[in-house]
């Protein structure tokens, strides 16, 4: 006993953090900066936008893969974070990016001031800056490489090849309703191999793809060992950037389906075309997979991941087999105008996906596009005072045809418009439930069948939502929603007596929400500390 109390005398404490809350514009922060996922692509859909917190889950997963004990903080305030200091940590690590510099600094003077004898250590994608900005705020710095590895490094432990998946759930609400089930992530990989000229994620790792669940049977054994902790747990975000694009391991995941006694799942994740084309609709429907986040660039990007079906073929078959898409579109290429734009724009929406993203080209640090336009001369100036307006909400370099203001006022233009247009993306997402309901509910695949099953009772579920919302759409998404009503009974039978009392609840939800984002009510992300080994 007095070995195993000596021993864990000698282990380091470690405190990790992801940067201080508050969030918002008023706080100094860039337009696109948020702890919600959500904000960035969905922030012009206003009330119908799902809420859930988005923890900075790396600092879990080091945590996670740890010998020493750690505390972890997500979203502490400034005063919260300096009476954390006060446990006397050998270590605190800080999370950030570029655009949250303007946060990491306060923090190192907290712990400079507070507890000098403690050792700084910065990750995470803001490390891609350079020493001459960032190497006052730091003893160590873990930059270009991967987490776990490098604190397992620093703090003298065993470098193991296999890593525990830490227990991370999330639950979205709509309206102020939790509106789903509970969703597990699990952390697949790290990195990517296409090479987008703007992908810091890419470069950060060299271009190269690290599996930290190296095979598809065992990424399914993850997902079982969750739901033996969750039960009620069938959604799952995998975090990896280009999932499929491994077709050995892609297949691998589908087989492993198969043989188990898993039910139908809800899959969110990352595709490109190049990796989605390897795999019939069916089979990503099997899988689980209902929800993809795929780079639709611009029409002349020509980057080797849009290499494979057509856009309209994928779409299209995916939307057939009642998958939803999250279409990410670029804003800035050299060859593009006002007019070419708004063109990519209306063939965008010909595509009907569930969700737009609308970024401007970004030349972040590390990446071969600001390399380029560092030698073409092209770079705007930015003082270190203005980093946080390095989000993607702001031009950032000379374009041949399109000014700063121009660019952010025809980016938040097609936000507003792809709303107008499409409607509410959750009110998307049910009108695919049923497409895929009618399309597989005679399928000869069981798997298949079933999933089926599970979008026409989740579509009938979620008509509460859909009459309760026409009073707070336009007229064209209202009748939209109207029709839909129909064709979900139609398909899935009329609603029961209390569905329909229920969705006379809805309109005081809404007016109910509006009020609370007014008066700035529970707009900041709920601070969490968790604990590892201590």
């Amino acid at each position: 006993m007095s070995a195993a109390i000596s021993e864990q005398k000698k282990k380091k404490k470690i405190l990790l953090s992801s940067v201080c809350a508050p969030f918002g514009v008023k706080y100094g922060d860039g337009f696109g900066v948020s702890y919600e996922g959500s904000w960035q692509v969905l922030w012009a859909q206003g009330v119908f936008r799902p809420r859930a917190t988005t923890t900075q889950w790396g600092i879990d997963f080091i945590a996670e893969n740890l010998d020493a004990p750690v505390v972890t903080l997500h979203y502490p305030t400034l005063k919260k974070f300096i009476a954390e200091l006060k446990n006397n940590y050998d270590y605190v690590g800080i999370a950030f990016v570029p655009s949250t510099l303007h946060k990491l600094i306060p923090m190192v003077k907290a712990i400079r001031s507070h507890a000098p004898d403690t050792k700084i250590i910065l990750g995470g994608y803001g490390t891609v800056l350079d020493d001459s900005i960032i190497g006052p705020y730091y003893d160590h710095i873990c930059r270009n490489e991967e987490g776990v590895a490098f604190m397992r490094r620093l703090l003298g432990e065993e470098n193991r090849r296999s890593f525990r998946q830490p227990d991370i759930t999330q639950r979205q609400t709509l309206f102020s309703i939790p509106v789903t089930g509970r969703l597990a992530y699990i952390f697949a990989g790290l990195g990517c191999p296409n090479g987008c000229d703007f992908c810091t994620t890419s470069h950060y790792f060299k271009q190269k793809h690290l599996a930290l669940i190296p095979t598809g049977k065992q990424i399914v054994e993850t997902i079982s060992e969750i739901r033996i902790r969750h039960p009620d747990i069938t959604s799952f975000f995998i975090q990896d950037e280009d999932f499929l694009l491994n077709e050995k391991r892609g297949r691998g995941f589908l087989a492993a389906i198969r043989d188990s006694r898993l039910p139908p799942l809800s899959i969110s994740t990352y595709g490109s075309v190049k990796a989605l084309s390897q795999y019939t609709p069916a089979e990503l429907v099997e899988m689980g997979i209902d929800w993809l986040w795929i780079g639709y660039e611009g029409k002349s990007a020509n980057y080797e991941k849009m290499r494979g079906k057509s856009y309209q073929e994928l779409f299209s078959e995916l939307r057939a087999h009642g998958i939803g898409v999250l279409a990410s579109m670029i804003l800035g290429f050299d060859y593009q105008n006002q007019e070419i734009i708004r063109q990519e724009f209306a063939e965008l929406m010909d595509l009907k996906p569930c969700a737009c993203q609308f970024l401007i080209y970004a030349p972040t640090w590390g990446t071969p596009l600001r390399e380029r336009l560092n030698n073409e001369g092209r770079m705007l100036p930015m003082p270190v005072e203005e980093f946080s307006k390095a989000d993607a909400f702001m031009l950032a370099f000379k374009h041949p045809h399109l000014g700063q203001d121009e660019m952010s006022g025809i980016q938040k233009e097609l936000y507003r418009e792809e709303f107008r247009r499409m409607g509410p993306t959750a009110f998307r997402v049910i009108e695919n439930w049923l497409i895929g309901y009618k399309n597989l509910k005679d399928h000869p695949l069981p798997r298949v069948r079933a999933k089926a099953e599970q979008y026409g009772k989740d579509a009938h579920r979620a008509m509460i939502l859909l009459a309760g919302s026409k009073g707070f759409v336009n007229e064209k998404t209202a009748q939209w929603l109207q029709q839909l009503i129909a064709e979900i009974a139609e398909a899935t039978g009329p609603q029961s007596w209390w569905e329909k009392m229920a969705s006379y609840l809805i309109p005081g939800m809404i007016r109910f929400t509006q009020f609370k984002t007014r008066l700035n009510i529970q707009e900041q992300p709920e601070f969490t500390r968790r604990r590892f080994r201590c």
